[in-house]
């Protein structure tokens, strides 16, 4: 009895477990109303329960001694589900929105909106609920700091900044930051130094990850960029179809001007080659650590491995290997970069991206 019983402990358990979380893609201060157009999607794992303790957070960065107050506006995505395909959208009810069949949809409880520019949104795990009451910047210089964030592990983030404030300095405490540039040039905007801030020469209102990236470089290289932002110029048809601006400087990286945002609740567009897909969201392997240095490890969870190849952003295989029997590869001889891993089972090929650093 005590046998089957820690084995009930032990599937249970398994099937609450953590599993890497990221933000696909949000939508703030669309043109018009933001109710209900305002939105936010998570990628993970395939039919993959979010772990108690799991929140959305927007960061205050406006000035007036409140860079790093926690918003009242707190997403509580514990025991939710992912789709079938490994994506969450949350959305505001009466959206009118073409969401696809196989992601899993959250309608938030009463209207829900994201404060605007200067903010930051984070992904988090945490044993105590935020609360509004947090400030995670007690010196307000940008970096945060405190024993609320200390407990906070923290999945993915974006920040967005405006330059409206001319009193005070504006704060933003994610990796991956789109801001007007009179904030940044002026030395007003603060931010932690492992953050890449872009400069923009408008607010956007728009960050999304290039396809199914992982990481959190941006760069105005379609293929090596992690995220693109833009601008939402105003659109009334219904379902709604926004387009991220073609304007000059109102999308990063420019490639992504145009893109229409038909993809909600499915992987987002990318610059990286026609027909790569992931092999983790698909469900049939885990690929850690990524960024890798020098080792990758592969696990199947239900496919047999014939072939591993590496290959280039440009197309030159640099690692082959058939009948990989093996949970690792050792990829120290390799330059750091972005690559792409291409696993075969049989006559069918899973593709991922990966970084090595």
């Amino acid at each position: 009895m005590k046998k089957f019983l820690l084995l009930f402990a032990v599937l249970l358990a398994s099937q609450f477990s953590h599993s890497q979380l990221y933000i696909s893609e949000i939508l703030l201060s669309p043109p018009g109303d933001d109710i209900p157009h305002e939105f936010i999607e998570i990628r993970g794992t395939a039919n993959a329960v979010i772990a108690d303790g799991t929140y959305i957070v927007g960061i205050e960065g406006d000035g007036e001694s409140t860079q790093g107050d926690v918003e009242s506006r707190i997403l509580d995505l514990s025991g939710l589900q992912l789709g079938s395909n490994g994506f969450l959208v949350v959305l505001n009810t009466g959206h009118d929105y073409t969401v696809d069949a196989n992601a899993a949809v959250f309608l938030t409880a009463a209207d829900f909106t994201f404060e605007d520019q200067t903010h930051t949104y984070l992904l988090i795990q945490t044993d105590t609920p935020p609360s509004n009451s947090d400030d995670i910047d007690s010196d307000n210089d940008g970096t945060p700091d405190g024993a609320v964030y200390e407990g906070w592990n923290v999945l993915d983030g974006v920040a967005f900044a405006d330059d409206d404030n001319t009193v005070d300095d504006e704060c933003v405490y994610a990796d991956v930051v789109f801001a007007e540039a009179a904030v940044v040039t002026s030395g007003s905007l603060k931010y932690p130094s492992t953050a890449t801030v872009i400069q923009t020469s408008t607010q956007y209102d728009y960050a999304a990850r290039n396809g199914n990236s992982m990481g959190s470089a941006i760069t105005n290289d379609e293929t090596t960029s992690d995220w693109f932002g833009g601008d939402i110029p105003s659109k009334t048809n219904s379902p709604r179809v926004w387009t991220i601006s073609t304007s000059d400087g109102k999308s990063y990286p420019s490639y992504f001007g145009g893109q229409a945002l038909d993809h909600i609740g499915k992987a987002n567009p990318s610059g990286i080659p026609t027909g790569i897909e992931n092999a983790i969201t698909s469900g049939q392997f885990k690929i850690y650590p990524n960024p890798a240095t020098d080792i990758l490890n592969i696990e199947a969870t239900s496919l047999e491995i014939t072939k591993v190849e590496i290959l280039s952003l440009t197309g030159r295989t640099v690692f082959s290997q058939k009948e990989f029997s093996e949970n690792s590869i050792d990829i120290s001889a390799l330059s750091n970069g972005i690559y792409i891993l291409q696993i075969s089972s049989g006559d069918q090929q899973y593709v991922s991206k990966f970084v090595i650093q």
